[in-house]
Parts: C-alpha cells; structure tokens; sequence
C-alpha cells in the first residue's frame, strides 16, 4: 500500500480503524454514496479540507497526517514508531535501486515491503541506524519529525502551516475550541468591518 499518497492514507487509515470494507466506513459518513469513497482510495480525486477532517474523525487519525503524510498518525501521540515509519515512507519514496538498499539495511525486500504498509511494524534502533547510515544523516535523525520536506505542507504561507500542524495535534475536544475560536475572531472581524 502507497502511504506517500492521500489515496494510500485513506485506505490505511480505513484499515487501521479495524473497517475492512469501504461500507464500513461509509456506514460512519451519512451521505456520503461509495463512489466518492472509491475515488478517493482509487486516487481517482482528492478530497476537501473538509471531506479530510470526516474520514479523520471517522477513523480516528489526525487530520494533518493524512493530508500531508507528516504529524503524529493518531491526534494525541508522538510515537516513536510512527515517526520512524514517516520519515522512512519518505526517505524510500521513488528510490530505484531496491536491491542496493535491501542490501545496505540488510533486510529482504518482503520485510521492507512489511515496513513501509504497516505504520505499527516496529522499526528497530538497529534498523533505524542502518538507514540512517545509507540516506548519511546523522545519528537520531530517522528519530525526529521533518514536516519541512513535505512540497504540499510548504506551500501554505507559515502561520497556516503552524495552525494545521497545531490543530493536527491536540485532542478531538481541544480541536473544538480552537475552531470555536478562529470563527469567533472571524466573525468579530467581520462585525467591525460593517461597523467601519
């Protein structure tokens, strides 16, 4: 499974809720017709902001993570595991000499396969220096999120990027709030332009 992709996300994240079956997680978006799940896996479109933050909800990750692919996977953890997983969807992401790689990380190519769809396969400390040696960062760098290299996350001006990366990280009741708040201040700005 492709997780470089929103389309792969999707699908992961649909699985990792323990929804087999994208009827299963329709069931969880009223009025959504298959179609539009099924092209959205299939890749076929792209969902909205707002369609991203339904299957979020729906499945229980952060929104953050499945648009961009960056961020904690679920809202309320900073896994170690999950962070390893991202930077290394990432750092193998288009390599084409497969077999030079499997060999540097001496591992077989079924297992790296096993690594890059399942975000809950353990990557070890071992793993995780070998990598870290073929791709010549420095130690502890496979350990650390690097939202900075995604293209699309870097296209939205910085206090958006911050915002996203903020709302992508708190608990479904603390993400209330803060929405409550942005359209207070929306509306309170509106309300003093009709009064200029």
């Amino acid at each position: 499974m492709q997780t470089t992709t929103i389309a792969g996300r999707i699908k992961l994240a649909r699985k990792m809720a323990g929804l087999d079956t994208q009827a299963r997680l329709l069931a969880l978006i009223p009025g959504w017709k298959p179609s539009r799940l099924g092209n959205y896996e299939a890749g076929i479109s792209t969902p909205g902001p707002e369609d991203i933050l339904l299957i979020a909800e729906a499945t229980e990750v952060s929104a953050c993570w499945l648009t961009f692919g960056q961020g904690p996977i679920r809202p309320s953890e900073r896994d170690l595991q999950a962070i390893r997983h991202q930077n290394l969807s990432h750092a193998l992401n288009g390599v084409e000499r497969l077999d030079a790689t499997v060999k540097a990380l001496r591992i077989s190519r079924k297992r790296l396969r096993e690594h890059l769809e399942n975000p809950f396969l353990p990557i070890d400390d071992a793993l995780s220096r070998r990598l870290e040696q073929l791709l010549e960062v420095r130690r502890g760098w496979l350990d650390e999120q690097h939202v900075d290299r995604d293209p699309l996350f870097l296209s939205f001006p910085e206090p958006m990027r911050e915002l996203m990366m903020t709302y992508s990280e708190l608990p479904p009741g603390l993400r209330k709030v803060l929405l409550a708040t942005a359209r207070a201040l929306r509306d309170a700005e509106a309300a003093n332009s009709q009064d200029t």
